[in-house]
C-alpha cells in the first residue's frame, strides 16, 4: 500500500465523493446538447446526410470525452485475444451479442403500448425510412458495426464504469453506467434495448476483466442487428416468439460459458490489480 498520494491521486479521490461518474456524464450530455444546438444552425437539406452528420458528431462528442477524461481509463495491462482463454472469452461474447440482439425484442411485447408511442415520438422528428435508407450507405453500416459501439464502450465501460465501481462496487458500476449509457439515446425504444445491453455488457465486463469485451458484445449485437434488419427478417417472418426464445437461449447460454471460463466473479474493480493510463494515477 502505498502511504503518499499524488496530486492527481488526491483529486480523483475528492471527486469520487462527488459523484464524478456523474460529473463525466454530465460533461458528455452538455457537449452532445451543445453539438446539437450547432447543427440545427447548418441547413442540410438531404435528411439522410444529416442524420449522417448527427451520429458522426456522437462519435465526435464520445472521442473528446474520451480524450478529456483519459485519465480515469482504465486498461487491462493489454489486449490478448490471441490467447486460447481470451479467444474463448470473445467466442462466448459473439454468441452474447446475438442473444441480446434477438432476445431483447420481448420487452418490446412487454412494453407494446410504449414502444408503440416511442415509434410515432421518432418518426415526428426524423423519418423511420430516412434512417433504414442510411443504416445501408457505406458511412451507416461503418458508424453501427465499429464506430458507434467502440467509442460508446471504450466511454461508458472503459471510463464510467471504473470510477463508478471504485466508488461503490460493480454492481453499482453495472446499473449506474447501463442507465446513463440508455438514457443517452434519447427515445424511449432505444432506452430499452440499451438499458438491458448495458447491464449485460457490464456483467461481462466484471466477469472477464476487460473492457474489450464489451466492445465485441456491442459490436456483434448492432452488426447482427443490421444483417438481421435487411435479411433474416424475411426468414423469421411471422415468428417473433420463435426469433426471442432463440435470442434468450443464446444470451444465458454465452453467459453461462462466459462465467465458467472465467471461473466467476472473483474480485472487483475496487481492488482488482488494473493500470492507468495516466501513470501517475495509481491504485492505493
Amino acid at each position: 500500500m502505498s502511504k503518499g498520494k499524488t496530486k492527481l491521486e488526491g483529486c480523483f479521490h475528492e471527486k469520487g465523493e462527488e459523484e464524478m461518474e456523474l460529473v463525466i456524464w454530465i460533461v458528455y450530455l452538455t457537449i452532445t446538447v451543445t453539438g446539437g444546438g450547432l447543427m440545427l444552425l447548418i441547413p442540410v437539406p438531404d435528411p439522410i446526410r444529416g442524420i449522417g452528420l448527427s451520429v458522426y458528431r456522437q462519435v465526435c462528442t464520445s472521442i473528446l470525452c474520451i480524450y478529456i477524461f483519459r485519465q480515469y481509463l482504465c486498461k487491462t495491462g493489454g489486449v490478448r485475444v490471441f490467447r486460447k482463454k481470451e479467444l474463448k472469452c470473445c467466442i462466448w461474447a459473439i454468441v452474447i451479442g446475438v442473444g441480446i440482439c434477438l432476445g431483447h425484442r420481448i420487452f418490446f411485447l412487454i412494453f407494446k403500448d410504449f414502444v408503440e408511442r416511442s415509434f410515432h415520438d421518432i418518426e415526428a422528428v426524423v423519418s423511420l425510412q430516412d434512417q433504414a435508407v442510411f443504416f445501408t450507405t457505406v458511412p451507416g453500416i461503418l458508424y453501427v458495426t465499429l464506430l458507434g459501439p467502440v467509442t460508446e464502450e471504450i466511454f461508458f465501460r472503459g471510463i464510467i464504469f471504473p470510477v463508478a465501481a471504485q466508488r461503490r462496487g460493480n454492481l453499482y458500476a453495472i446499473m449506474i453506467s447501463s442507465l446513463l449509457f440508455a438514457v443517452m439515446h434519447f427515445n424511449g425504444i432505444q432506452f430499452i434495448s440499451a438499458l438491458f445491453m448495458g447491464v449485460v455488457v457490464g456483467y461481462a465486463v466484471v466477469l472477464t476483466d476487460n473492457v474489450y469485451i464489451g466492445v465485441v458484445i456491442h459490436v456483434v449485437n448492432n452488426a447482427f442487428s443490421l444483417f438481421n434488419a435487411n435479411f433474416l427478417n424475411r426468414f423469421w417472418g411471422s415468428m417473433g416468439f420463435v426469433q426471442i426464445a432463440v435470442g434468450i437461449i443464446l444470451l444465458l447460454f454465452g453467459c453461462l460459458m462466459l462465467w465458467r471460463e472465467t471461473g466467476g466473479v472473483k474480485g472487483n474493480w475496487q481492488d482488482s490489480n488494473k493500470t492507468w493510463i495516466n501513470p501517475h494515477v495509481k491504485r492505493i
